[in-house]
């Protein structure tokens, strides 16, 4: 009968149970311990020694292997270049336009008068262009 070793320990439950799922993947059988008690109470982590992974004592230099190899991850753009629509602000010639909710006179007349009946916040919010270099508000 195989023995079974605690093969690594992990402060985040969130890390334990990528490294699990890797080697699942690989078809090495595993299983974490204590993993519900420290995501439901963190503050017991230090206490119970961690989340635990538990596997075959036979497949723990397979998974040390498997667990060293760098894998590439392919790069992603996080940061969009502004996106140019056309739309250019009429004071100061700047492109870094956006149609969004308009911060002075956001609200209509109509809008004002019906929240004010109904004591509740307006419901509708007028739109417009908004220069982001600076900070005009106009329509097109």
């Amino acid at each position: 009968m195989d023995k079974i070793i605690v093969f690594e320990t992990f402060y985040n439950p969130i890390e334990a149970n990528i490294v699990k799922a890797r080697l699942l993947d690989s078809d090495i059988q595993c299983f974490l311990s204590d993993e519900n008690t420290v995501t439901i109470n963190p503050l017991y982590t230090q206490a119970l020694g961690g989340v635990k992974l538990h596997l075959f004592e036979k497949d723990a230099e397979a998974a040390r292997t498997l667990l060293e190899m760098k894998e590439e991850i392919p790069q992603q753009h996080t940061a969009e270049e502004p996106q140019h629509t056309g739309v250019s602000c009429p004071r100061c010639g700047s492109t870094d336009v956006g149609y969004v909710q308009a911060t002075k006179n956001r609200f209509g007349i109509l809008t004002t008068i019906v929240s004010l009946l109904l004591v509740v916040y307006p419901f509708y919010a007028n739109k417009t262009q908004h220069c982001f270099n600076c900070s005009h508000e106009f329509d097109k």
